[in-house]
């Protein structure tokens, strides 16, 4: 029987995101990419997925900006999530640093237009080993072409203010689990080691990965997948 787990992107992602993890865990487990609402604002999104998501309690993965909704979304809904596995993300706002380049972004933008992401972008996105891999570097560029300036600008617009939602979303009673690179350089340490003091979720650290971990990682990422879903 197949089982069936809800993905959610991140940021300038599609369902090529999940490609090389669905080729690594088989025909058992789908993942289902479920694309980000072009809405407003955090809220207005999670109560989109609310109604296009199955109704019924589901296996939810987020990645990234993904991730973030996906633990927004377990919060005010609980009933719906069966599991939950967080990718690339702490359920924690933006740190400051990247919340400011993504304002000098949106101006930008406004002002230029989008040209797409730049090369050096995409590759501070990965890890050290994997920074100057042009396969990787062209699929972030490829899902970025894809979606393009209209979407950049309501994702970026959307997500800016974040919640820390991590202390609610630790005493909800469905299992967690997260999973981070060791050189993500976009997520808090003092987060992380939050995380990792918890009894009520689990926390794996992936070496020489970056913040792509579905891109970077995908056998080790299917690996976990595997033994939390099934």
């Amino acid at each position: 029987m197949i089982k069936d787990i809800y993905c959610l992107p991140g940021t300038m992602c599609d369902q090529r995101l999940w490609q090389s993890t669905q080729q690594a865990l088989g025909q058992s487990l789908l993942l289902n990419h479920v694309p980000i609402p072009m809405l407003e604002n955090i809220d207005v999104i999670v109560e989109a997925l609310y109604e296009s998501l199955p109704k019924h309690p589901i296996n939810l993965l987020g990645f990234s900006m993904g991730g973030y909704l996906a633990c927004a979304f377990a919060i005010k809904y609980p009933q719906r999530v069966k599991r939950l596995m967080v990718l690339s993300n702490t359920g924690s706002g933006l740190l400051e640093t990247e919340r400011r380049q993504r304002e000098i972004a949106l101006n930008w933008v406004a002002k230029q237009g989008y040209k797409g992401i730049p090369k050096k972008k995409a590759m501070a996105m990965l890890s050290e080993k994997n920074s100057e891999n042009s396969e990787l570097i062209e699929i972030i560029q490829a899902m970025d072409a894809t979606l393009g300036e209209r979407v950049f600008i309501q994702q970026l617009k959307s997500s800016l203010d974040r919640p820390e939602l991590l202390p609610e979303l630790l005493e909800g009673d469905f299992p967690l689990s997260f999973v981070v690179g060791n050189e993500d350089s976009l997520l808090s340490a003092d987060v992380l080691e939050k995380i990792r003091s918890s009894k009520l979720c689990t926390l794996h650290t992936l070496n020489q990965s970056g913040h792509m971990l579905t891109l970077e990682q995908p056998v080790l990422v299917a690996d976990l997948i595997k033994s939390f879903y099934s």
